[in-house]
């Protein structure tokens, strides 16, 4: 009987001590040379963030990102999102392999110099949380490639930009990890813990 639950406790120690991984999304592809797996990548891209300078892809290199979509003078779902994202902020403000990029979905209005204020409006470290702003076609394609919803439904008579709440989690080698609801504070903490997952592959 002893060495029963001695075997059911072992067993139970090693299960706890299997890391946990999180998935990797999008469609692969197989290297004809090699035979390895590739990867879908998230975009690159090249916009004009907050600071008025130009910010790519490679700023983010080997960084744990955090992706969403939004503009500042929405009254819906953004500010909902803008607060659970400080939550994620607050977690990993010690941690330089987190980021955190917000495209603008409303580039006409949200200016690199709008961008700042809002940043400072919400007492939003730049140095982690990266606000971008650009070409509307280039943004609204970023959404697609990111697999996420953002479009202008605007008409001549009233102005709609349309985004979902999503956030993305990509990883240091561009690859997209999960998707979270935005404005879900219990999926907000999902996406916490698994940010703390990709930070021990």
């Amino acid at each position: 009987m002893n060495k029963l639950v001695i075997l059911f406790a072992l067993a139970v120690f090693l299960c706890s001590c299997k890391r946990e991984k999180l998935p990797i999304l999008g469609e692969t592809s197989v290297n004809a040379i090699t035979g390895d797996i590739v990867y879908y990548k998230a975009p690159d891209f090249e916009l004009t963030n907050q600071l008025n300078s130009i910010s790519t892809a490679i700023d983010f290199q080997h960084k744990i990102k955090v992706v969403d979509f939004f503009f500042t003078s929405c009254p819906t779902i953004c500010p909902q999102m803008t607060k659970h994202l400080k939550l994620v902020e607050e977690a990993y403000k010690d941690e330089d392999r987190v980021a955190i990029i917000s495209y603008s979905i409303d580039p006409k209005n949200d200016t690199p110099k709008r961008l700042q204020a809002y940043a400072e409006n919400h007492n939003i470290d730049t140095n982690k949380w990266t606000f971008l702003t650009g070409n509307s076609e280039a943004i609204f394609e970023l959404s697609k490639d990111y697999k996420v919803r953002a479009f202008d439904d605007s008409s001549n008579e009233e102005r709609n930009l349309i985004h979902d709440g999503t956030f993305v989690l990509v990883d240091g080698q561009q690859r997209l990890r999960g998707y979270y609801n935005g404005l879900q504070v219990e999926d907000t903490q999902r996406l916490i813990k698994d940010i703390s997952i990709l930070l021990k592959e």
